[in-house]
């Protein structure tokens, strides 16, 4: 298993075997790097190396657990944050060479970027709990009419094949135009999603965003899928969550004979578009549509030329950088009846005493069953984070929950015993 490490020192790799703990991590790093074991706070939150409270992250705290079981696997970003004054050596410049004489065909080929389609992508497909699909599309059609943009982030397993379910989808605080979707991320409420996720047997799989009734007409005259700034947002989040993270697309489309109906793809970016947006290369045009201009990144107002189909050129299709998904459904082990967070709709004691007596006929457990009623819970001041935990195992496991964390739900919800 190889990881990127990302430090205040910069991004190196290390690696683990594929059932290495926590703890087996910790002492790669310290002989690698001769950071002390007391000394490393280890998340996958990019938020770990800027937070004023570090030990706040606890997604990574169990040394004895397997990495895996901290939904670490192969690719993934891991951020380390440590006191400890290193000497790190700096990176060996390559001599520039002057161009003439001393240059080789070859050179100059090496410095060409040639741009050409990923034939597969790295998960063969995605799996959505059907309830979970269904609560994010008819909310983007009952409320909005697909008026706006929306998005949220995938929650779920990686299965052996590298198959994507999706069981949650979390829908951070955000701001929606016909054109523009701008998600608040890296929150603390988003890293209290990722602990219960992981509670749960969860990790962030994906990206989730639908395009608004204009834009998708847009795209349809302009014959392509996506625009650049939905192809930079989608390289930097599968940047972020490593190679299985795949990206769903959500549109109302005008049927001939049946009207609008919701479409659901998947994608995943080709790992160049991964790298070029990393690195800056990609810029939209001026309007915005199905078409990136490649600029260099040292110089953004200077086009940057690369090869295309054999041809010199500085704008490339996007539809070349995507590589489609099969898309799946199946029924997960969660409900999404409970209220969503971050909606035009409340969530409160009243929705918790409508949402339990709703299933009032079914165990106790299955009641407490939904992703967004625990992420509620969870910050209600009678709940702390242990208590948390047990009530995530419960649902995990499919056990009964203890009476005294039903009378304590109870009595929140205002129930009398």
């Amino acid at each position: 298993m190889l990881l990127r490490l990302r430090s205040r020192d910069g991004l190196e790799r290390i690696e683990v075997p594929d059932n290495a703990t926590l703890s087996a991590l910790k002492s790669a790093i310290h002989e690698r790097l001769a950071i002390p074991l007391d000394d490393m706070l280890l998340s996958k939150q990019p938020a770990l190396l800027t937070s004023k409270e570090p030990y706040s992250f606890r997604d990574m705290a169990i040394n004895d657990a397997t990495l895996k079981s901290l939904g670490v696997s192969h690719g993934d970003m891991v951020y380390l944050l440590y006191s400890f004054e290193r000497q790190v050596e700096p990176a060996v410049k390559p001599v520039a060479k002057p161009f003439g004489a001393h240059m080789t065909l070859n050179d100059v080929m090496a410095k060409i970027i040639k741009i050409e389609r990923q034939e597969k992508p790295h998960t063969p497909a995605v799996s959505f709990d059907r309830n979970a699909a269904n609560v994010f599309q008819s909310y983007l059609q009952g409320a909005y009419n697909f008026s706006i943009k929306r998005g949220g982030l995938l929650y779920g397993e990686v299965e052996e094949d590298g198959t994507v379910k999706v069981d949650f989808i979390y829908e951070p605080p955000q701001e929606g135009t016909v054109d523009k979707l701008s998600m608040q991320r890296h929150t603390p409420e988003e890293a209290q999603v990722d602990l219960l996720a992981q509670l749960l047997g969860y990790r962030k799989v994906g990206f989730i965003f639908c395009q608004s009734v204009k834009a998708q007409k847009a795209a349809a005259e302009g014959d392509y899928i996506i625009n650049t700034d939905e192809l930079i947002s989608m390289a930097a989040m599968q940047d972020e969550i490593g190679e299985h993270c795949a990206t769903a697309l959500v549109t109302l489309v005008e049927e001939p004979e049946t009207g609008p109906q919701v479409h659901f793809e998947a994608f995943q970016c080709s790992d160049l578009a991964v790298r070029l947006v990393r690195e800056g290369w990609v810029h939209p045009r001026d309007p915005v549509d199905g078409v990136s201009r490649m600029v260099n990144p040292k110089e953004p107002d200077a086009k940057q030329p690369v090869m295309l189909n054999g041809k010199d050129t500085d704008e490339v299709d996007n539809d070349f950088f995507l590589c489609p998904v099969r898309i799946m459904d199946h029924e997960g082990r969660l409900s999404t009846s409970f209220p969503v967070e971050n909606r035009l709709m409340p969530q409160g004691k009243t929705e918790l005493r409508e949402h339990l007596k709703r299933l009032g006929s079914r165990p106790y457990v299955e009641r407490l069953a939904d992703f967004h009623l625990l992420l509620w819970l969870a910050k209600q001041p009678h709940l702390d984070a242990h208590d948390m935990a047990l009530l995530c195992e419960a649902v995990r496991s499919n056990r009964p929950v203890l009476e005294g964390y039903r009378v304590i739900i109870d009595s929140i919800a205002g129930i009398a015993q």
